[in-house]
Formats: structure tokens, sequence, C-alpha cells
């Protein structure tokens, strides 16, 4: 059976205020850098084996971040989802990563598409993959796919 690519580098980077943020490399450190956000649930090490593996052949130095509350990540409640993405930015600073594309997961999607939105002149490229819209706060989408009770049919309870 083959092994599973480990990352390359583990850690935490020290945000504003005094959080923390964790995350993982994979791939080379001079490749072409890809922040990823991690689905909900997941963390740092949700990376299929084959995009570890690919990060390598193909020179993508892959960061996968975990956002606050999961893994190394201390907890912190955001006004809005944009507001996300400062840590994004700290952490690529501290990373010295100019540059860089975006991609989400699932719960990670609208994380991905607030640091394109906030940060213009330093994504490259944004990608979603099964996205979610939030759920709560203030960003949350009413009705539709987020919210799994709209258009159910209320319980019936028989009379006794």
């Amino acid at each position: 059976m083959p092994r599973l690519p480990l990352p390359r580098f583990e850690g935490t980077v020290r945000l504003a205020g005094g959080r923390r943020l964790g995350f993982a490399e994979f791939g080379p450190a001079n490749g072409r850098p890809l922040v990823w956000l991690h689905g909900t649930p997941g963390a740092r090490l949700q990376i299929a084996p084959q995009a570890r593996q690919l990060a390598h052949e193909r020179s993508v130095r892959i960061v996968s971040v975990e956002r606050p509350g999961v893994g190394e990540s201390a907890p912190h409640t955001f006004e809005a989802v944009v507001d996300f993405a400062s840590d994004i930015e700290q952490l690529c600073d501290a990373l010295d990563i100019e540059r860089f594309a975006v991609a989400g997961l699932s719960g990670g999607g609208p994380y991905a598409l607030a640091c394109a939105h906030e940060m213009p002149e330093r994504v490259l490229a944004g990608a979603i993959l099964g996205g979610v819209a939030p759920s709560v706060g203030s960003d949350a989408a009413e009705g539709g796919a987020s919210d799994p009770t709209a258009g159910a049919t209320p319980p019936r309870i028989a009379p006794a």
C-alpha cells in the first residue's frame, strides 16, 4: 500500500490580537502557492492523497489552513465572513507569500470567496468545490439548500 505523503511542514502563526492560526504545507516550498480552506467538518490535513502527490509533481505549494476553532486555530467569531480574509493575509505575510490562488471545499467555499473579494491584488485565482452558504450570522443565506427545513412538511401527529 502506498504511503500517504505527509505535510512538509505544520505550524501556527500568531495573528494580530494574539490568536493562533494553524496550517500545514504540502508540496515544494518554492512551488506556486495555493491556500486551501477545508470543508465542514475538516481540518488542515483534509487534503486528498492524490492532491498531495500532485502538489509535488506539479510544483504547487499547498498551504492548508484551519479556520478559527478548528485544530490548532484559536476560536474566534467574525462579524461577517469577509473578515476572515485578514487572517489569511496575515498568514501569507508570515509565510512570505505575496500572491496566491485560493480554494475552498464545502464550508471553506465562502471563506475562499471572501479572500478573493477582499484581496484582489493578491489572489490570482479562486476555486470553490461543493461550496455551501453560511447558515448563521449576518451572512446567513435564507431558505434554499442551506436551510434543510425550507419547504419541508411539518411533522403531523395523530390526535390521541
